[in-house]
């Protein structure tokens, strides 16, 4: 396979059937969640639980002084391999992610979003990408988004599957332990820590390989004031591609990749 050349944004595609066939055979995972909101304990929770990937563990920061650990101990306990640390609100979530990764035990790590779906196959295909020794970090550039206030569920940067990438949506990045020994998250950013951590892998030519637009879904919601990405209902779906009205995304979007 031909090696891209980063720097000018040339994208080749990854064959499966060869260069997969080389691969390490990575096969532990450890998911980084940090999160201020409590209302999405169980959000948190279902995007693990349902993973069919089982060799995993989930590192849940806790981003807020006033979040009941205990109540998120708890809830741990009815699931193996999760740990649950709080951190000062004051922490911005490049230095969240980054004490979650040091309290992480296994060497292929992910970012999940607490407020996105996750869904079965999510993390098989991801691991599966990074078990050639040639990809180091992967993501989704080509995602689906839901707005619920809409009922709409669109495809965002259409055309960006199974290729290399300058860049990949944030709440799908999953990478070996050794990009992060060389590239740690912006810990003064108060937004845009995915972006610039993107960015130093570029400036690295570390290889950012985009998976398919299936098993992760970005959910918006009418009340943009509770995200961190700030832009309108309006102008985002005006970036994106309609596939259906729905009130039930999951089925559109769930695939076995096998």
């Amino acid at each position: 396979m031909e090696s891209p050349f980063l720097g000018n944004g040339t994208t080749h595609i990854l064959d499966r059937r060869g260069a997969f066939a080389e691969g390490e055979g990575l096969s532990l995972v450890s998911i980084i969640c940090c999160t201020m909101r409590p209302d999405y304990m169980e959000n948190i929770f279902g995007n693990y639980d349902r993973q069919e990937y089982k060799d995993k563990q989930l590192i849940i920061i806790l981003n807020r002084d006033d979040m009941d650990i205990q109540q998120w101990r708890a809830k741990a306990r009815e699931y193996k391999n999760v740990k649950v640390y709080r951190v000062s609100e004051k922490y911005r979530l490049g230095k969240c992610l980054n004490y979650g990764i040091r309290k992480a035990k296994y060497d292929i790590l992910a970012k999940f979003d607490d407020d996105d779906y996750y869904a079965p196959h999510y993390l098989a295909e991801a691991m599966e990408a990074l078990s050639n020794k040639r990809v180091s970090v992967v993501g989704k550039y080509t995602s689906f988004v839901y707005f619920e206030e809409k009922n709409a569920l669109m495809l965002y940067r259409k055309g960006g599957e199974k290729k290399y990438r300058r860049k990949v949506k944030g709440g799908t990045l999953v990478f070996k332990r050794s990009v992060w020994e060389k590239v740690r998250f912006d810990e003064d950013r108060a937004n845009g820590c995915d972006v610039k951590f993107l960015r130093t892998c570029r400036n690295k030519r570390i290889r950012v390989y985009s998976v398919s637009r299936y098993n992760y879904v970005c959910v918006r919601r009418k009340d943009i004031s509770t995200h961190t990405q700030k832009t309108g209902t309006k102008k985002y779906m005006r970036r994106c591609e309609m596939i259906c009205r729905t009130r039930d995304y999951i089925p559109h979007i769930s695939k076995n990749l096998d």
